[in-house]
């Protein structure tokens, strides 16, 4: 999984509404808790870049606006923006144990497809 799909599954997961008490929450909320490391370390990269990037003053002081974010300049935007997409593309870097269940209750279809296709939620084996 590239980063970029590991982030997009985790929020996907931070917003999924699952019934209290059941397999799926656990599933949903061990997967989250084992996305820790992920999360922090996928923070801490953009976090970084930014700094890397956005503008300073004559003494090499960070910039920010009035809203406390980071200013940059258009030519250090473009470049901030394609280190970004490179990152994203990369292979996850804190790969996390993504936990399965069969418990599938109340997922709407579409959600049930892509956390099949995550691994999230698993078949059933029959006889």
């Amino acid at each position: 999984m590239k980063n970029k799909e590991a982030f997009e599954f985790i929020n996907v997961l931070i917003a999924l509404q699952v019934n209290k008490d059941t397999k799926l929450e656990h599933a949903k909320n061990q997967t989250l808790k084992n996305a820790a490391m992920f999360i922090e370390q996928y923070n801490d990269k953009i976090e970084d870049l930014n700094i890397d990037y956005c503008s300073t003053d004559d003494k090499g002081n960070i910039l920010r606006d009035a809203k406390g974010n980071f200013v940059f300049n258009k030519e250090n935007f473009r470049k901030l923006s394609l280190e970004i997409k490179r990152f994203l593309d990369e292979w996850w870097i804190v790969p996390f144990e993504i936990v399965s269940t069969s418990d599938s209750e109340g997922l709407e279809p579409k959600a049930l497809d892509y956390l099949k296709e995550k691994g999230l939620i698993r078949s059933l084996l029959k006889s």
